[in-house]
């Protein structure tokens, strides 16, 4: 049993961001990032996925329809990367959705064996809350926070194996398909530097580095085809605050059925399983959840509800092990009272 006493501290924190989330949220808004002129989110990628499937130029089609439905088109980034509508339109939505159910199933092996000091009870847990965490509509297979985020779960997993190729592999594929990844390979590096797997360092370094010159013939695509009118995104700076990425995480994984202030505890609760890993494993999990949850407080606004997905369902599954986390928080010992001649309290001095 690991006993580590900032896990105090970490449990007090947890309580208190929980605390401060249900004060101030008012839970989460299913409407704020359901809809813009007469297509969703989801509705608008599932258009685009179609018309480039049929030929269409991915790129005109794009700014195309986001202009036509009012979403927005600077900056750059507002457009998303072309990886997913080329790869769904080219396989269709049937077969899109097969291989995100592979994805799911592979997810849970890889997990059922992350944590090689996991009870099986647990690992049976970890399991289930990777697979439910995963839930989403069919639609989803047009998600590109859900793709990035199911690739990012088997790369987290893969590396708590010691698998760094693998999953190095799957995070640089999360990367192509949602920018957001570039987050989860930053945090990645000081953990290459500290086990010295300099071959793998290397490899992450230089897929940044493509990735950085394919962002900004993203970026030549689509200044290429906007106008000075097009619709500007307000920003991203909507400090939210705890209340942010609780909302997000009720919204995505349902918990928003809970009242407060017990939603947003259970949300924040894998926190205190992952500060567990830490202890035992790797840091790897707290950092990249923390910092990521972090992003979502400051940045994200209400109609960014999507981009909590990055970190599920690896983050969900970090429930399973919160009751060996509270197991091993260091309790004050307990001594029993003796009496002046060695017996304990209640009973005759000499002991009889």
């Amino acid at each position: 049993m690991v006993r580590a006493i900032w896990l105090w501290p970490a449990l007090a924190a947890i309580v208190l961001l929980a605390l401060l989330a249900a004060r101030s949220g008012t839970g989460p808004d299913l409407s704020a990032h359901l809809a813009h002129g007469s297509l969703s989110d989801i509705g608008l990628y599932q258009a685009i996925a179609r018309m480039v499937g049929s030929g269409a130029d991915y790129y005109a089609t794009a700014v195309t329809l986001q202009r036509d439905n009012g979403f927005p088109l600077q900056p750059f980034v507002t457009v998303r990367l072309p990886t997913l509508a080329w790869i769904t339109g080219a396989i269709g939505e049937g077969p899109a959705l097969a291989l995100a159910v592979a994805l799911v199933l592979a997810n849970a092996a890889i997990w059922f064996a992350a944590l090689p000091f996991a009870r099986p009870a647990e690992r049976v847990c970890l399991v289930a809350l990777v697979i439910l965490a995963s839930l989403m509509t069919p639609r989803a297979v047009y998600l590109h926070e859900w793709w990035a985020g199911q690739l990012l779960t088997g790369a987290l997993g893969l590396f708590l194996r010691r698998q760094a190729g693998a999953a190095l592999a799957l995070a640089v594929a999360a990367l192509f398909v949602r920018e957001l990844s570039a987050l989860f390979l930053l945090t990645l590096l000081p953990f290459l530097l500290r086990r010295e797997q300099r071959t793998h360092l290397r490899a992450a370094l230089l897929a940044l580095a493509v990735f950085g010159i394919a962002l900004l013939a993203h970026h030549a695509a689509v200044t290429a085809l906007v106008l000075p009118g097009d619709p500007v995104s307000p920003g991203w700076l909507d400090l939210r605050g705890p209340a942010g990425p609780s909302a997000d995480l009720q919204t995505m994984v349902l918990f928003g059925l809970v009242p407060e202030p017990w939603a947003s505890l259970l949300v924040f609760a894998p926190l205190l399983g992952w500060c567990h890993v830490a202890a035992r494993r790797s840091a790897l999990p707290l950092f990249w959840f923390a910092g990521f949850l972090g992003v979502l407080a400051v940045l994200a606004r209400a109609d960014n509800a999507f981009w909590v997905r990055m970190i599920l369902p690896a983050y969900m599954a970090g429930l399973a092990l919160v009751p060996r986390a509270l197991a091993g928080l260091p309790y004050p010992a307990i001594s029993r009272r003796t009496a002046p001649g060695g017996g304990p309290a209640g009973s005759p001095a000499g002991g009889g």
